[in-house]
């Protein structure tokens, strides 16, 4: 009798032990492949030397003004992200502004952009910036191209 209860009792610890081993066996699998996936990042190619882009402010950094000139044929919109460090209390703090521009054909391409918020007619202008970075995805019949640069204003 106490035979089978050892045996009962041996059967019970190794189907648990395999249970257990089992159970980490398979996470640790799961940890390396989810560590061996990667994001899905689009790497776009960089527009032609041919594309210009300038950016200057006004007089006060109120006002960004984009320029882009020599769009690559076949462009439907530019998409821009400009990005820039203002001063808040004494601290730089990261700040920006997106947009589209829906190309048709002209050139060059402007737009004035305001560097700060605006809400109800009243706007706040971010202070102390002394550059941008500015990045524009040109879309169209070819794919889509990039520009990346830094501005002192």
């Amino acid at each position: 009798k106490n035979t089978v209860i050892v045996i009962v009792v041996l059967i019970v610890l190794v189907a648990v032990g395999m249970f257990i081993t089992k159970g980490k066996g398979a996470t640790s699998s799961d940890k390396e492949e989810n560590e061996n996936v990667l994001p899905d990042v689009e790497i776009l190619p960089t527009v032609a030397d041919t594309v210009k882009v300038k950016i200057t402010s006004d007089s006060k950094k109120q006002e960004a003004s984009l320029s882009v000139d020599g769009v690559p044929q076949g462009t439907s919109s530019i998409e821009y992200e400009l990005s820039y460090d203002a001063e808040i209390d004494g601290q730089k703090v990261p700040k920006g502004v997106i947009g589209t521009i829906e190309f048709d054909g002209k050139e060059p391409v402007k737009r004035q952009i305001t560097l700060g918020t605006c809400s109800s007619g009243t706007c706040k202008y971010d202070k102390g910036i002394t550059s941008i970075k500015a990045s524009l995805k040109f879309t169209g019949s070819y794919g889509s191209q990039l520009f990346e640069g830094e501005f002192k204003i």
